[in-house]
């Protein structure tokens, strides 16, 4: 599931990447946004229950960024 959030996360424009990751800290209760970049994405390590969530999350910003005019 880990390839699945990176390839989600890689998909993103910069802005919908940092809006990605504050969501992701505000809705998961996180304390650093470099961490969870560091940590989680570049290096693949997310704890199991948190998994599931991020990919719900990083898919409906994903939704978000598509669906904005040009």
């Amino acid at each position: 599931m880990t390839d699945n959030i990176r390839r989600l996360f890689q998909q993103m424009d910069e802005k919908t990447k940092a809006d990605a990751l504050v969501l992701l800290i505000h809705e998961l209760h996180l304390q650093s946004k470099a961490s969870v970049l560091k940590d989680w994405i570049i290096e693949g390590r997310i704890l199991d229950i948190y998994q599931e969530r991020t990919v719900q999350l990083f898919q409906n910003q994903l939704r978000k960024q598509l669906v904005k005019p040009w």
